[in-house]
């Protein structure tokens, strides 16, 4: 199904599809040079039969298959439904035949047994069901220039105009109900094709026979094809009929088709037309036929589809398997292209523009500038078949080294052979080299030779050196890598040759460069490079891509490519000069990558050469498996950067369109994005970044992943960010972008933490409140078992001291003056003073309630009890105090005024006390000051006296300060400092 986020992509992707140019697969490749892949159940093709191949506007590849529709992004395979649980068709499993999408963006899909199927945003709308009259199976699908969709049928052709749909068949002139194609040509006509020899045109209200004679009548035609010439292609079951002007023209196999049963037809950008048939498939251009079957590589014969997509690729659907055909970036040349073998040797081009390859068994192959192939083998003269070694000397005449002599080429002719009857060393040759001063050297397995004015010359120890390859250092003397190391030629003579004390050993290739310097090839030793008299080594571990190499060149943009066991790659040869000198610790190969359809290109070793450059800047390659032809200035395709779309979204396991998660509730913290690339020419290669602004600091470089994971995250509003680039490293910076939130929990909110703060200090207020409650109530209690206690002493003790007093009064008043009454005075007069004293209890245990003014006054009520009866004068300053003050404060600053108060009248023998109460800011002080004799001993207690002890002990439960001031003149004077509360 079309799924609404695609649509919602629509506009977007559009734009950017109209602004890419439409490419086409290059006429001048044979077909069996273009790269080739196949798709089938093991690379997750769901069904391989393939009826229909359409490419929709945003990109996608659809499939009809027999099992179901398909959507392809060049990498995965998906199965298509419809999200309309009402209607329901069974797209799923569907023999799909055809698929059209409308001008509208609606995909139409003609199936087998369900009808034809209209996806609309996702939503399906089923016509010709099982249940009407019309229905049948729909064979071919067309919307033309008025937005009518017609389906062909095999009930007859039926129309859709605004969702009414109308159906003809025979009453209206068709031949056949039997409907198999149908197309519309550029003049609007519409012509139907089916069931016997007739074409069939619609002029508007009923349809015009065209018998199509060059036919049998029980043929069918299978597919229509308007071309824009004007002319109809029919692909019938009898062969590929042209009509135009009323007239037919057949052509079958008998000139050049695979196959006369045809069943598919389209015509490509650059006029091509492609055939597909049940033999394979056809390209028709300039009049001819060229032909690509199974022995090929087509993944079948029956070629039920084909199509052409945005980016050139040509697609061809058969019974077993989707086939996707594409220009590589090299081109090859096997035995598909008329290559005796794919056993390739040397390769060379001359002077006047010829390339020669030698072949190891089928001699020697000529191109010339029209890539025409001829073959030279031992039937024209050469000595052998199996060709190793090539040369042009200054002449223009090319010199062949074969395996059972040598050869020597003139207007590609063979005018000479030398053997050891002419005086070779071996009649194997290994390689050919032509020194400055026009001599030739022949290396074979048994010594060197020199070919020097028509006669062969042995230089001195030559016969002992088994040469590979030869070459020459910047002074002009030759050099022959042998199997014991570099020999050098100087003074008709040859010794090794070890610049710097270095050996120089497994050389088997030599290359001069623009600017005269030797590079050396070597069998596993890596590369070297001879300059100034000095080696310069490189290997594997300073980037080099392989230590065996075969063959070198050089390119225009100073970049040596060169051929070797693991294939061909490329060094800019700036950087190997700066890690010569060096200037840097390592370089990079650029290997040439095999993604091209996966042709080996493991290169030709024992060949010289194995690699040229050729006039046209291109440079071809001796492999294994044929040539490679390779265009380092066309290396970079001319495709722009693929569209990039975010398939789905994955939440918490639960897939979600893009455009539906919006914000998502609370809880939901796992996501997983599926994204993808549609580009068909290198899938597998393309590349992504990937970013979630809110989250991400950097971009995630994914390489070729198509899914991000991210998991926990927090709440918040994110933007999930993906870009691609293709191989080329051309990139879609813009990419494709999904914007979602996720909400928090409510313990996740900002209002969260300051509202517990608040709610804590509510708690910690609430706490204290009742705390303090709790300690008034607890206060009231023991101010009321206080007033308990005083009522009962002043019921009992104190009315008892009273009654005896008096009694004790009317007793002395009856006695006597003498010692008796003088005695009962002294009773009467300490019971007086006990009835003091416990009025004084009474007063101190009812004095303090709390508030502003009851510590005043209950120290002023507790001084005049005491002083009453006594002959001192009383002194009071007391200052009015701030309201509820603690309990325990007041209390104890009472006792203590009330105890220093009666240390002064029973001890001090004062004549004045004066008692003071003063609030300041921070403390409350209390001072009780006499003007008597002072205490005896202020240090410490007397025996059963304990008045200071309690005082000290009172000030200190309140964290008071205490000081006692003291002496036989200035009297005694108490202190307690109190910190505020």
């Amino acid at each position: 199904m079309l799924r609404p986020k695609c649509l919602s992509l629509a506009g977007v992707l559009l734009l950017l599809f109209l602004c890419i140019p439409a490419f086409a697969l290059d006429p001048n490749r044979a077909l069996t040079q273009y790269v080739h892949r196949i798709w089938q159940a093991p690379q997750g093709l769901p069904d391989a039969t393939i009826t229909s191949i359409l490419q929709t506007h945003d990109g996608y590849l659809w499939l009809g298959t027999e099992a179901g529709l398909v959507r392809f992004d060049g990498v995965r395979f998906s199965e298509m439904a419809s999200t309309s649980p009402a209607a329901q068709p069974p797209l799923k499993g569907a023999w799909v035949r055809n698929i059209l999408e409308d001008k509208h963006h609606n995909l139409w899909v003609g199936t087998n047994e369900a009808g034809l199927i209209r996806l609309e945003n996702g939503v399906a709308t089923q016509y010709l069901q099982k249940d009407e009259p019309q229905r049948s199976t729909v064979q071919c699908l067309l919307q033309d220039r008025n937005e009518n969709i017609w389906a062909c049928t095999s009930t007859g052709l039926a129309r859709l105009n605004q969702g009414k749909l109308t159906m003809y068949g025979m009453p209206q002139g068709l031949p056949s109900n039997n409907v198999r194609s149908a197309c519309e040509a550029p003049d609007g006509t519409l012509w139907v094709g089916g069931d016997g020899n007739r074409l069939s045109s619609w002029n508007g209200s009923s349809f015009i026979n065209h018998p199509l004679t060059s036919m049998p009548e029980y043929g069918d035609i299978r597919a229509l094809l308007c071309s824009d010439d004007g002319a109809v292609w029919a692909g019938t079951t009898n062969g590929l009929i042209r009509f135009a002007g009323g007239r037919e023209h057949l052509m079958t196999v008998k000139d050049g088709l695979p196959d006369n049963w045809i069943y598919s037809l389209i015509e490509g950008r650059d006029g091509t037309l492609w055939i597909g048939t049940k033999s394979g498939f056809s390209r028709f251009r300039n009049g001819k036929f060229e032909s690509y079957r199974t022995e090929d590589g087509l993944s079948q014969s029956t070629v039920y589809s084909l199509y052409e997509d945005r980016e050139g690729s040509l697609w061809a659907g058969t019974k077993h398997g989707l086939n996707q055909f594409l220009e590589g970036r090299t081109i090859p040349y096997t035995v598909s292209e008329g290559l005796p073998t794919n056993d390739v040797g040397p390769v060379l081009q001359d002077r006047d523009g010829t390339v020669w390859v030698g072949t190891i068994g089928a001699g020697l192959c000529r191109f010339d500038d029209a890539r025409h192939l001829t073959v030279l083998t031992t039937k024209q003269g050469l000595a052998g078949n199996e060709i190793y070694a090539l040369a042009e000397d200054p002449a223009g005449d090319l010199w062949v080294g074969t395996n059972a002599g040598l050869n020597l080429l003139r207007h590609g002719s063979v005018v000479e052979t030398y053997t050891r009857d002419q005086g070779l060393a071996d009649n194997h040759i290994r390689f050919l080299f032509h020194d400055h001063a026009g001599a030739l050297w022949i290396g074979t397995p048994s010594g060197l030779s020199m070919f020097v004015n028509g006669r062969f010359i042995q230089p001195k120890d030559a016969s002992r050196l088994s040469a590979v390859a030869g070459g020459e250092d910047k002074a002009g003397h030759f050099l022959a890598a042998t199997e014991a190391g570099l020999k050098i030629y100087q003074d008709h003579a040859f010794r090794e040759f070890a610049p710097s004390d270095i050996p120089l050993r497994e050389v088997d290739t030599f290359f001069v460069d623009q600017e005269g310097l030797l590079w050396m090839g070597t069998l596993g030793a890596g590369l070297r490079l001879l300059k100034d008299g000095k080696v310069s080594s490189y290997f594997m571990r300073d980037g080099l891509f392989d230590n065996e190499i075969y063959g070198i060149a050089e390119d225009s943009q100073d970049r040596l490519w060169m051929a070797s066991s693991k294939g061909i790659f490329s060094v800019n040869r700036s950087d190997l000069r700066k890690f010569a000198e060096g200037e840097i610790q390592k370089f990079v190969s650029t290997p040439y990558s095999p993604l091209d359809g996966l042709r080996t290109i493991e290169s030709r070793s024992g060949v010289q050469p194995a690699v040229w450059k050729m006039k046209d800047g291109t440079l071809w390659f001796a492999t294994i498996r044929g040539l490679l032809v390779l265009d380092p200035a066309k290396l970079q395709r001319n495709a722009p950067a693929p569209p990039v779309v975010i398939e789905d979204v994955i939440v918490n396991s639960r897939k979600e369109a893009p455009a539906a998660i919006g914000s998502a509730p609370a809880g939901r913290k796992d996501l997983e994005f599926r994204y993808t690339a549609l580009s068909f020419l290198a899938p597998a290669g393309i590349r992504f970044r990937y970013k979630l602004e809110g989250y991400d600091t950097n971009w995630t470089d994914a390489s070729t992943r198509r899914d991000a994971y991210y998991t926990n995250l927090p709440p918040g509003k994110f933007q999930f960010r993906v870009i691609a680039c293709n191989v080329d490293g051309l990139c879609n910076e813009s990419g494709s972008a999904v914007a979602f939130s996720l909400a928090p929990y409510y313990y996740q909110r900002a209002w969260f933490f300051p509202l517990c703060g608040a709610g804590l200090l509510f708690v910690a207020w609430l706490v204290w409140h009742m705390r303090v409650r709790s300690l008034r109530q607890q206060f009231e209690i023991v101010l009321a078992e206080r007033g308990r206690i005083a009522r009962e002493l002043h019921d009992t003790l104190l009315q008892g001291f009273s009654g005896i007093t008096m009694g004790m009064q009317a007793i002395s008043t009856g006695l006597s003056a003498g010692q008796g009454q003088s005695r009962l005075n002294e009773l009467i007069r300490d019971a007086a003073q006990c009835m003091r004293e416990a009025r004084q209890s009474i007063a101190g245990l009812r004095a303090v309630k709390g508030g502003d003014a009851e510590l005043q006054a209950a120290i002023a009520e507790t001084a005049r009890q005491i002083t009453k009866s006594k002959d001192i004068q009383l002194k009071l300053k007391l200052d009015r105090g701030p309201s509820h003050l603690p309990a325990s404060v007041e209390g104890h600053l009472l006792r203590i005024a009330q105890e220093a108060i009666a240390n002064s009248t029973r001890h001090a023998d004062a004549t004045t006390i004066e008692v003071g109460l003063r609030f300041a800011k921070n403390s409350i002080c209390l001072t009780v000051q006499d003007d008597g004799k002072g205490l005896a001993d202020a240090a410490g207690p007397a025996a059963g006296h304990y008045g200071l002890t309690g005082m000290r002990e009172r000030a200190s439960q309140i964290g008071a300060q205490f000081e006692l001031l003291t002496g036989p003149v200035q009297g005694t004077t108490v202190r307690v400092l109190v910190p505020a509360p």
